[in-house]
């Protein structure tokens, strides 16, 4: 059995998976990292992480770990594993969960794809396909604030911008809804635009939406966008899964 762990920056998401399927499976606020959150009688001989959350949240994992006595791998961004190239001018300054669902992306899907993940940060990859070698590249992407962090940015440092509950509008008309509908907006466009440039280079290109607000922004897409469109949750795991395998 391998316990397979993605600490967000928000949340932190976990997952018994045996050599085949998930076990069990369950979530955490980062922040309560200290607490007792893995007592298993299942017997696990590999555990694989991926974190964002800072070293301090790793050292602490550490040690709630150290009851379980197999091996303990946190996994960082490298030049190449199997089939995908990192594209990255600096490899190993990729964050792991980025590098870590192009991993299971490329996979599962033979075709080039734009990977957003809406989260506490929004990220928006592109993953080339080259066919003939059937190997995927990171080529990179975009980072943006999530819609939790933007509001609070805009609260805090905006004397007249207070942290409301918005809806989508167009044209949006009072405050809270010019926040959510910027936001929404602002990543619709670079996924439009990733998309474009992705097409521009190969044919049949995917979108894979994840992350906590990911149906945030795929119920506000365009029809003609919508079709490339699937919604994975679990890239990160996925992707952990792929290297407990290996």
């Amino acid at each position: 059995m391998f316990l397979l762990i993605d600490i967000g920056n928000t949340k932190t998401k976990w997952m018994l998976h045996d050599d085949k399927s998930i076990y069990k499976q369950g979530t955490f606020f980062t922040e309560d990292i200290d607490q007792d959150h893995f007592e298993f009688d299942e017997k696990i001989k590999k555990i694989l992480i991926s974190n964002v959350a800072g070293f301090e949240k790793e050292a602490i994992l550490k040690i709630k770990l150290k009851n379980f006595s197999c091996p303990i791998e946190f996994i960082k961004s490298d030049k190449k594993y199997k089939y995908l190239l990192n594209g990255y001018q600096e490899p190993a300054t990729l964050g792991a969960d980025r590098w870590l669902s192009a991993l299971s992306v490329s996979h599962d899907i033979k075709k080039p794809a734009v990977i957003v993940s809406v989260g506490t940060a929004v990220t928006i990859d592109y993953v080339s396909y080259d066919q003939k070698n059937n190997r995927h590249t990171f080529e990179g992407g975009v980072i943006l604030p999530g819609l939790h962090l933007t509001k609070n940015t805009l609260s805090n440092d905006t004397a007249d911008l207070k942290n409301g509950e918005g809806v989508f509008q167009m044209p949006p008309i009072d405050t809270a809804n010019a926040i959510q509908s910027g936001f929404i907006l602002s990543v619709l466009g670079n996924i439009k635009s990733f998309f474009e440039l992705a097409s521009n280079q190969l044919k049949d290109v995917v979108i894979i939406l994840s992350g906590g607000d990911a149906e945030l922004i795929h119920q506000h897409m365009d029809e003609d966008l919508k079709k490339y469109v699937s919604i994975k949750k679990d890239l990160v795991l996925e992707g952990l899964f792929i290297f407990a395998k290996s």
